[in-house]
């Protein structure tokens, strides 16, 4: 809902933010049990859009790249993006060629 919210302009406030971070957290814990998580499913262009991401990226991706934006992570540490995108090659959504 967050991520509608930001699509149509609202900011996404510090508080929401932390709440978005544990989410992405457990998002990434549950691609490694489960294969019919919905965070895996394509987002709408209009989110793809507003996170800045390739139209046909999934929830989960478009989830780390707002993220990314509105609470960027501590210099030297990894993206949230990159993680997400190394998860999903981990776990075999995403293959790298």
């Amino acid at each position: 809902m967050l991520l509608e919210y930001h699509a149509a302009g609202t900011k996404i406030t510090e508080q929401e933010a932390q709440l978005l971070d544990l989410e992405l957290d457990s998002q990434i814990a549950s691609i490694k049990v489960s294969r019919s998580q919905g965070c895996t499913r394509v987002a709408p262009v209009h989110i793809c859009e507003a996170a800045c991401v390739c139209k046909g990226s999934f929830w989960i991706t478009c989830f780390a790249a707002v993220l990314d934006q509105v609470a960027p992570v501590a210099t030297g540490k990894k993206a949230r993006g990159a993680t997400v995108f190394d998860e999903l090659i981990e776990n075999r959504y995403v293959v790298a060629r």
